[in-house]
């Protein structure tokens, strides 16, 4: 008896898991399609057409309530006897997402990105991961790879902060270092996002003294750009306290890059303080489309290292003067670093953006939102 009600047991569960698999296939096969769909109308920007402004007042939509997968197993620090402390995730414990989306497929596939754990807020699993996918909804681990692709550092520090560049074929993955009493930039390369080149540094600095949170690489021409969120910033701005952006530049996508108040580590302005008095800039993105830089900010309350978090979208022309709208982007609360691609829609007169929102809700998960920004141009003469 205990033998056959068993078996029934199994075919039950196996329905249910199968009319969950369905359900979650049906459901990304309709965001697929939207996604297909948007892609008919989409082209880059005709050359001979220069933005002139974007209206960031028009965004209007409704946040995804669906949470990511991201199968995979956060790797922290090693115990006395050497063995590795291992956490198995899937929709939550994941942040830091850093996006890139191809027009044609790199390496197999379209989108391309880097992650970090952060199960139960557990710095020691902050390592990078790297995923793809076809479509920036379903994603996997590229075949033969072992993530992370590094490991927690040795003693009581961690990393956080992923970023991706690509450059001539190569993929470059960035990532922040806090390790006694010094924070620093590391970098390693691919060619086909498996295989990883030993890491390199970038840049370091004392802890207390300036900061480069959530660095953004882009390379503009023949020059590489760094963008972060610098703390400890002694006097307040137009839209700061103690925490603005600043920028770094270099003729090199790994030398040259010095977090130095007094050696190019320019302050970002903004044309107003759009997340009010009791917030300041906290995570963001920052990437040119065209002629058009587009930056995504995360705030934080004061004190706070991220609580109170919202979205906010600005824009600029020049990579240093940014316009922001007085207003966050979406109704939700409690978001963190955040990623997105941009693409130019003649047709609709818009840039359609892609989204990949971090939450500190829901455990530490990312969610895929897409919106449209409406622009102005004119003949590029």
């Amino acid at each position: 008896m205990r033998k056959v009600f068993a078996a029934m047991l199994i075919v039950a569960l196996g329905a249910c898991k199968k009319d969950h698999v369905e359900e979650k296939r049906s459901e990304v096969i309709e965001q697929k399609q939207e996604v297909l769909n948007d892609d008919e109308d989409v082209v880059n920007l005709f050359s001979g057409i220069k933005i002139s402004s974007l209206n960031i007042g028009a965004v209007n939509f409704s946040p995804s309530n669906s949470a990511l997968i991201f199968n995979s197993v956060a790797v922290g620090r090693k115990d006395a006897n050497g063995t590795e402390s291992k956490i198995t995730l899937s929709y939550s414990g994941w942040t830091h997402p850093s996006m890139l989306r191809f027009d044609k497929k790199w390496n197999g596939y379209k989108y391309w990105a880097a992650v970090t754990p952060y199960p139960n807020t557990d710095s020691q699993y902050e390592n990078p991961h790297i995923f793809c996918s076809e479509d920036g909804i379903l994603w996997l681990e590229p075949k033969g790879i072992s993530n992370p692709i590094e490991h927690a550092p040795e003693g009581i520090g961690y990393h956080s902060d992923v970023n991706l560049m690509l450059d001539k074929g190569v993929l470059y993955c960035y990532w922040r270092t806090n390790l006694k009493g010094i924070r620093s930039l590391w970098v390693t390369k691919s060619t086909d996002g498996i295989t990883w080149n030993k890491k390199e540094k970038v840049c370091e600095w004392p802890a207390t003294a300036i900061d480069v949170i959530s660095p953004s690489f882009i390379k503009d021409n023949d020059l590489y750009y760094c963008y972060g969120i610098s703390n400890y910033e002694t006097t307040p701005g137009n839209y700061y306290n103690s925490i603005c952006i600043r920028r770094m530049v270099s003729s090199d996508p790994i030398k040259g890059f010095e977090p130095d108040r007094n050696k190019g580590y320019d302050v970002v302005k903004i044309n107003s303080r759009p997340w009010g008095q009791d917030q300041d800039p906290w995570h963001m993105e920052v990437k040119k489309f065209h002629n058009v830089w587009i930056m995504l900010v995360t705030t934080t309350n004061h004190g706070g290292y991220g609580s109170g978090g919202r979205l906010f979208l600005g824009y600029s022309l020049d990579g240093i003067n940014f316009t922001f709208n007085n207003s966050p982007i979406c109704k939700v609360s409690g978001t963190y670093k955040s990623s997105f691609h941009a693409v130019f829609s003649a047709k609709d007169k818009c840039i359609k953006i892609e989204m990949w929102r971090a939450m500190m809700t829901h455990g530490w998960a990312i969610f895929h939102d897409r919106f449209v920004v409406p622009m102005e141009y004119s003949p590029d003469i």
